[in-house]
């Protein structure tokens, strides 16, 4: 079975190499901090994550943040490789739990519903890991191109996305 907390360090090491805990501001004026968007993650908003809470309290706060809104939904403690789960998990940060989830789901050909569960967990298990692996790389360029090809202002965005999805 994976294991969560490096899960968790991948995805990290992507969101925030260094564990700087340095507050980033994005052009909607959104602040980011190891990864945990304001945006998506509003309730940290007056608790102090965004401005004066320490480094290490925030980077346990965000720990746990990936563990439940992300690891839970994408039963990553349940998949068997490693690399896989690393690979579901950083999806489901980048693009969300669902697409990530339907993303795994086409690679093992399980009707798509966007909640991964027993069936896509058995597939999981029959299937080939370095096929799943570059099924989801494919699967997230994809993704990442119909996004810019919808929206041409997140062009800065892609080379970066596609760095992701291809490792």
């Amino acid at each position: 079975m994976a294991n969560v907390d490096a899960a968790i360090d991948y995805v990290l090491g992507w969101e925030d190499a260094g564990l700087s805990g340095l507050i980033t501001t994005a052009p909607d004026g959104k602040r980011t901090r190891f990864g945990i968007d304001e945006h998506w993650h509003p309730e940290l908003t007056n608790c102090l994550y965004y401005s004066s809470m320490g480094s290490v309290a925030a980077l346990q706060i965000a720990r746990g943040i990936y563990d439940v809104n992300y690891c839970q939904p994408l039963c990553i403690a349940e998949i068997n490789d490693q690399d896989i789960a690393n690979k579901l998990l950083s999806l489901g940060v980048n693009v969300g739990v669902v697409n990530a989830a339907r993303m795994l789901q086409d690679a093992v050909t399980v009707a798509g519903d966007g909640r991964i569960g027993p069936l896509t967990l058995h597939a999981l298990d029959l299937a080939d890991p370095q096929k799943v692996l570059e099924d989801l790389r494919t699967e997230a360029t994809n993704y990442y191109d119909e996004v810019v090809a919808r929206d041409p202002d997140k062009q800065m965005f892609l080379q970066g996305w596609l760095r992701r999805a291809s490792a």
